[in-house]
């Protein structure tokens, strides 16, 4: 067994609280940076995977310590 998270367990947990809603907006907003790739040079897009996956660690890092 694996100790990747199970996004079914994740999903339920943020379900589980009030503030949902601003959770989904943080993710769509780290999201959303993606967007910005094909306006980028290749060599910038590993700097915008790299933000959008930490913001998106810090998302779900807050989503367990609640």
């Amino acid at each position: 067994m694996t100790d990747a998270p199970n996004p079914g367990a994740v999903a339920a947990r943020l379900h589980a609280h009030a503030d949902t809603d601003d959770v989904e907006a943080e993710v769509e907003a780290a999201l959303g940076r993606l967007e910005a790739l094909p306006d980028l040079p290749v060599t910038e897009h590993v700097a915008v995977f790299e933000g959008v996956q930490q913001r998106l660690s810090e998302i779900l890092s807050n989503v367990d310590d609640a």
